[in-house]
């Protein structure tokens, strides 16, 4: 009996209350300004390019302040070009948190680096709003980098939220 009892404990899934995960998606607008040291010696700052952006956030039903979020965007303007991030988010209520990541262009030249940012949600109904959010970003790999400096992006995105 002991066995059995021992097995049992050891084979178990921890307990639920509502179980799996919850899903929000996001598609928004969003531009700003970028700075770099193009070998001049100071940081030149510039509009960024116009971008839109859209991903999901899944948060664990049990303990949603936690997240983890997925993001493509896709820039506009002049030559266009194609990435995204994966980032962690601390929610400190339902319409305010803020998070941290990677984040990267992959064509068609590529960057990586570090983001942080906010998101603001204002609710239009129990399942969706709009959505604030002000970010900043480092990136100082790939090779689309003037020289051997630091992209640096200001940017300020809003769109639509929905809870799936």
């Amino acid at each position: 009996m002991l066995p059995t009892l021992l097995g049992a404990m050891l084979l178990a899934q921890p307990a639920r209350a509502d179980g799996g995960y919850t899903y929000e998606s996001f598609l928004g607008v969003g531009s700003g300004l970028e700075g770099s040291d193009a070998g001049t010696g100071s940081l030149a700052w510039q509009r960024a390019r116009l971008r839109i952006s859209g991903g999901i956030d899944l948060r664990d039903a049990e303990n949603s302040d936690d997240g983890l979020g997925f993001r493509g965007a896709v820039e506009l303007e002049k030559r266009g070009s194609v990435g995204g991030e994966v980032r962690y988010s601390r929610w400190l209520g339902r319409g305010f948190g803020a998070y941290a990541g990677l984040c990267g262009v992959i064509a068609p030249g590529t960057l990586l680096g570090g983001t942080a940012g906010a998101t603001l949600l204002l609710p239009l109904g129990p399942r969706g709003g709009l959505f604030i959010e002000p970010s900043i970003s480092a990136l100082p790999l790939g090779s689309d980098l003037a020289g051997d400096s630091v992209l640096f992006w200001g940017l300020l995105t809003v769109g639509v939220n929905v809870r799936l």
